[in-house]
């Protein structure tokens, strides 16, 4: 009986002193990469430079889209203006949207002017020479891959369509993976970054 005390002790000492592992406050994947977030700076369709530095004390949503992608990234765009349409104006003055092109070879500023106006996104949609975007792509995981197709330009992309939410010190916090962002969870997860 002795023993049976003795090992219910150290039973209960060793719940005690176990630390579950923290769970993820978040609805999208917790950013476990580098941070801060890498910095870089692009040119935007109005043809000023837009740098990520210049944006501490903001939260940023940054995506990656291109204009003569017709799957995943209409229905990314499409569900980041209605998370911006759905934040208070208090709200928009504490977070910025920015999406990169993943096709710095078609989506001249002129391009971007055009596609951003016609769907009415009110957010900066950066490029730049290849030189200066595909490192970018690299190093937030974009990963386009480059196949032929039967459009004017020769080509397409295949691609990973990670969308980040990076707080005001400029760690990036959450990243989500899938396109069709659910609107609900991810104000959920801005919010609660951008209080």
């Amino acid at each position: 009986m002795k023993w049976l005390s003795l090992l219910l002790v150290f039973m209960f000492v060793g719940c005690i002193g176990a630390s579950p592992e923290p769970e993820n406050p978040y609805h999208g994947f917790e950013w476990t990469g580098t941070n801060p977030a890498p910095l870089f700076m692009l040119e935007s369709s109005d043809g000023e430079l837009w740098s990520l530095e210049e944006q501490r004390n903001k939260t940023v949503v940054l995506a990656f889209t291109y204009t003569r992608c017709y799957a995943t990234c209409p229905v990314t765009s499409a569900t980041l203006a209605a998370i911006n349409d759905a934040l208070s104006d208090e709200e928009k003055e504490r977070i910025t949207f920015v999406s990169v092109t993943i096709d710095p070879w078609h989506d001249s500023p002129s391009v971007l002017t055009n596609w951003t106006e016609e769907r009415g996104y009110e957010w900066p949609h950066l490029t730049g020479s290849p030189e200066a975007v595909v490192p970018v792509l690299n190093e937030y995981g974009v990963d386009p891959v480059n196949f032929e197709d039967d459009s004017d330009e020769g080509y397409g992309f295949s691609h990973t369509q990670p969308t980040y939410i990076i707080d005001e010190t400029g760690n990036a916090l959450v990243l989500w993976t899938e396109p069709d962002l659910p609107l609900d969870l991810f104000l959920e997860d801005l919010r609660l970054i951008a209080v």
